[in-house]
């Protein structure tokens, strides 16, 4: 009987829970609000302090979301001030897991605890982070989830799946300056993501109805005088992608740039349109002319998109000689054709990636592409200094350790290269198929200076998670049949 109460008790807890709202720090006790203004006087000065008395505040006061961002503030003042590289040390050193999404669906309050604690031991810990927000959001606490999700995205700003979820959420709490600003942030790391642009044309328009309050008497559709126009921007937002919705998007993309010709969001649109269509030499004709106006001369997203779309275009010609080599192998003059294509890929990567090292020199994460492409025409010397720079950018932190490692070991410097490859394999969480290439590698180097017990080390850790890679499975039993 008293289990049974019991399990009824948790029920109607967690069933009120949800009418439940989240509170500011005025309507706290006299005596907490005086903590928490002396806490957020301390932030600045004395972090650790301060995070203290906050975190008690808000394990006594869950729904009191602004200690909760004072808490944020607090602790990630002290992740940058510990002894721990700096933010690359944060980074680099970012705490990995599952989500258990059916414990947090049982028992959002306990979830809810429990995430905060492991935040307030490792701050980095992205599931914690992760699992408040999912917490936070089966609790109706819509800024405490909207919290969670800025600091999940936050501690890795190149996750653009994070990123898009937090301008999912920043759209549903009719925050659209806010989603806008993130979607900003996820373009730069890829241009030419459909779905980011999608959303930040989904909160540009929420933008627009909040700032005209078209909602507020009639009816979207009766709102706009052009019944065509509404017909147009429904389409859009259900982003057509059969070549029949995309042809009429494309008619009437075109008509609307002889009215409005400066209109560079109509000129992204027939961009985005042709590339779906992957007809680039269109996309790239209407890209120039949006990259001429005023508006996209100094607009850096168009520039990247320019190279993306380049790329794509020159994949799609070596993919279609590729595919009539296969049904054709001895023909020579595709087979001289597919070399030269290549050729001018691999140019004009590396010319793309030259010009941005030279213009940005402390953008880290260039120098990785360009270390990548110098091993590739076998610069291996030129590979190696491009890459030990490389590791300064945390979001490529791990695949230049592990192509750092490799170019040592072309070099046959394989105690330098065994040192990278260390690194990189006590960096990557879980079992990848890059950690899976690390472990090999470590046993070749270890192989290459003789000591074959480091060697078969490595080689039977690989063994016992995946037997069929490469020729581990010989190795092993070459070493067995020897002993």
């Amino acid at each position: 009987m008293g289990l049974r109460f019991s399990r009824i008790s948790r029920l109607l807890l967690s069933y009120l829970s949800h009418f439940m709202k989240e509170i500011p720090v005025k309507d706290l006790d006299s005596r907490v609000q005086k903590y928490v203004s002396k806490a957020s006087d301390l932030i600045k000065v004395e972090p650790f302090y301060a995070a203290s008395i906050l975190s008690n505040i808000v394990q006594a006061n869950p729904y009191c979301v602004e200690a909760r961002q004072m808490l944020r503030k607090a602790q990630s003042k002290m992740s940058v001030t510990k002894k721990s590289g700096g933010l690359s040390g944060l980074f680099a050193k970012l705490s990995f897991g599952r989500v258990n999404e059916s414990a947090i669906q049982k028992n959002p309050e306990q979830s809810l605890q429990s995430a905060e604690e492991q935040i307030d031991a490792d701050f980095s810990n992205i599931t914690a982070h992760k699992t408040l927000a999912l917490a936070a959001k089966q609790l109706g606490l819509v800024e405490t989830a909207l919290l969670g999700y800025e600091y999940l995205f936050n501690l890795d700003q190149t996750n653009a799946s994070n990123g898009k979820q937090l301008i999912r959420e920043y759209i549903a709490a009719k925050k659209a300056e806010q989603a806008i600003a993130v979607g900003d942030i996820v373009l730069q790391s890829n241009p030419a993501d459909d779905e980011a642009q999608d959303l930040i044309k989904k909160a540009s328009v929420q933008q627009t109805v909040d700032k005209g309050k078209w909602e507020e008497e009639k009816s979207f559709r009766e709102k706009l005088k052009d019944e065509d126009e509404a017909q147009r921007l429904e389409q859009s937002s259900r982003a057509q992608t059969g070549e029949e919705g995309l042809r009429s998007l494309i008619e009437e993309a075109l008509k609307k740039t002889e009215a409005e010709p400066e209109n560079i969001n109509v000129l992204k649109d027939l961009v985005n349109y042709y590339r779906k269509l992957e007809e680039f030499d269109n996309a790239l004709d209407w890209l120039s002319k949006a990259r001429e106006l005023d508006s996209g001369k100094a607009d850096v997203n168009l520039e990247a998109l320019m190279v993306t779309l380049t790329r794509e275009k020159m994949s799609k010609q070596i993919e279609v000689i590729e595919a009539n080599l296969e049904e054709n192998p001895e023909d020579a003059t595709l087979k001289t054709e597919l070399e030269k294509l290549q050729k001018e890929e691999y140019d004009f990567r590396l010319t793309q990636a030259e010009s941005l090292v030279q213009r940005y020199p402390n953008e880290f994460s260039y120098r990785y592409d360009l270390g990548e492409l110098y091993k590739q025409q076998g610069n291996v010397d030129g590979a190696i200094k491009e890459l030990q720079l490389a590791l300064r950018a945390p979001k490529v932190r791990v695949k230049a350790l592990v192509l750092l490692g490799q170019s040592y070991m072309e070099k046959k410097f394989y105690d330098l290269a065994a040192e990278q490859l260390t690194l990189a394999k006590s960096e990557i969480s879980g079992v990848t198929e890059l950690k899976k290439e690390v472990i090999y590698d470590l046993g070749r180097c270890y192989e290459s200076q003789g000591d074959s017990e480091k060697a078969m080390s490595e080689y039977k850790a690989l063994y016992g998670i995946d037997i069929g890679y490469r020729d581990v499975s010989q190795k092993i039993d070459d070493f067995y049949s020897k002993s």
